[in-house]
């Protein structure tokens, strides 16, 4: 096929070229990154709906996964090759965005997930174009890469190349570099980690602060949509840990650091390969940011319960390809709300103040809710998609969307709701309930059980899974003599459409009582 200059493309959008940032009153968007490599699978355009008809720009990066090399750099092989383009943009009011392929070739079909964001994707002239009403962060399935085929265990074509929109709320106190107390840092600039300032403001381009660069209580860290800073955010002191903000639309990437088990030398610290980890979080805010190829624990805010300062994680987006490349630990103080997790480790473990409007995607291993810390006070998790729940095997405890894996102690689940959950994916590789509070063949040995305690009083509420396991396999309930299952509800829980009414439904043993149905 023939294929058309970049030049040519964009020329029929009637793009209008801007300056770094681009803002009309209702559209920001970033349109170069000095220094950074724009994707070379797929090219997007915006443009506001409230009286601008200018097509413009925003910068598309890629986070790709390396070749994945067994006990060497904790890469799945599975996923060697794939990547993931993403652009972010500002927005307060309906955008329209275009979506073309770089090399020229025209695009068939495409789906946007979550649905509820957009209820139809046009392809015109080998194009695909949307409309946003308002802020979203959503993937774009291109020709059905992910949708019309099982990407999951087995898998063996060729690389998946998939896309994400990133049309976030408008920044409305974003710092100016010259401003009193804000310290601007230019690319290639060593960056200090203590001073008088009160704000570090990562110019345009690419950064590199290296593992471990501490952050400091009372201090905020901007990295604008123009930024990709290398290297990960530390502190390790439990009373310097509090009050610290990070945001901007900009990256915080982990792809030139090794996961700590294959760094060579070895870091002291394996936390300092996590890309946040903060101890003593109360009241430190982590918004819009995404972290790209995590090297370890994406984002690890450590915090007990403090009433008047919660940790709070909002708008950030994950991306990791690595052996525990987990999403997010919430803890006790953690409230997590409008964020978009991509891990091939666990997504979220559900604890803390609760998960609201949060999009969810595996697609080798790991699970989307964790229930291993699930607390037994009130908790709610709602409004919530997991669109792609793949994994690369199934015989083992781990993955699924929902998932007890015989780990933790203590009663829990009293007040805890899960309401609105929508699983999309049409072809989950797994079950989505695998609640075992002891191991069950041939899933996981019988002797790995939780310690202590009942899992008591869950309300599920609303959960739609719009495909069941593509391997059969089926739900699980599975208690054990110390550790039951009981006064569990389901509230309207359907799959493919039909309403779950009994225990049928589910695989379980004599230590489950109580289920209702609704």
């Amino acid at each position: 096929m023939h294929k058309l200059p970049l030049s040519t493309l964009w020329l029929a959008f009637s793009l209008v070229s801007v300056v770094a940032v681009a803002e009309t009153p209702s559209l920001i968007v970033y349109d170069e990154i000095p220094g950074a490599a724009q994707s070379d699978q797929y090219m997007v355009a915006v443009r506001s709906l409230k009286g601008e008809t200018k097509w413009q720009r925003p910068f598309p990066l890629i986070t790709r996964c390396k070749e994945g090399i067994k006990g060497e750099n904790g890469y799945f092989s599975h996923l060697s090759g794939w990547s993931n383009t993403y652009v972010n943009f500002e927005m307060d009011a309906p955008v329209e965005i275009a979506i073309a392929r770089t090399n020229g070739q025209p695009i068939r079909k495409a789906t946007v997930r979550p649905h509820r964001h957009a209820q139809s994707c046009r392809v015109r002239n080998g194009r695909a174009y949307f409309t946003l009403e308002q802020p979203g962060l959503v993937a774009v399935d291109i020709d059905g890469q992910m949708d019309d085929q099982d990407t999951g265990m087995g898998y063996s074509g060729p690389p998946i190349h998939t896309l994400t929109i990133f049309a976030n709320p408008i920044l409305v106190d974003r710092p100016e570099p010259n401003s009193p107390g804000v310290l601007a840092v230019m690319p290639g600039q060593k960056t200090p980690s203590e001073g008088p300032w009160k704000t570090l403001y990562f110019l345009p381009g690419v950064h590199d602060i290296g593992a471990g660069f501490p952050v400091h209580a009372n201090k905020q860290y901007y990295i604008p949509g123009d930024a990709v800073v290398h290297g990960t955010l530390t502190n390790h002191a439990w009373g310097d840990g509090h009050d610290i903000r990070i945001f901007g639309y900009g990256t915080l990437s982990g792809e030139r650091l090794a996961h700590p088990k294959h760094a060579r030398p070895r870091p002291k610290e394996a936390r300092d390969h996590n890309p946040i980890h903060i101890a003593g979080a109360a009241g430190t805010t982590v918004e819009g940011i995404t972290i790209a190829d995590s090297a370890h624990h994406s984002l690890m805010l450590l915090a007990p319960y403090v009433e008047d300062k919660p940790t709070t994680v909002r708008w950030t987006k994950i991306f990791s390809w690595r052996v525990n490349g987990d999403g997010i630990n919430p803890f006790d103080n953690g409230m997590i709300e409008d964020c978009f997790i991509r891990t091939q480790d666990d997504s979220c473990y559900v604890n803390g103040r609760g998960i609201r409007r949060v999009t969810y995607w595996n697609d080798y291993n790991g699970s989307s809710f964790v229930l291993s810390a699930l607390p037994n006070r009130p908790l709610i998790v709602e409004d919530c998609d997991v669109i792609y729940s793949r994994a690369g095997w199934h015989k083992w405890g781990g993955g699924r969307v929902f998932n007890m894996r015989g780990e933790g102690e203590g009663d829990c689940g009293a007040g805890v709701i899960f309401r609105n959950i929508r699983v999309e994916d049409p072809r989950p590789t797994l079950q989505q309930f695998m609640i075992m509070m002891k191991g069950v063949e041939p899933y996981e040995r019988e002797a790995k059980r939780r310690k202590t305690g009942d899992l008591s009083g869950v309300l599920f509420q609303n959960i739609s899974v719009a495909a069941p396991s593509v391997l059969g396999e089926k739900d699980y309930l599975w208690g054990a003599s110390n550790t039951k299952i009981k006064n569990i509800t389901f509230d309207n829980f359907t799959v493919g459409g039909q309403r779950v009414r009994s225990m049928d439904h589910f695989q379980t043993n004599e230590f489950v009582e109580g289920i209702e149905f609704r």
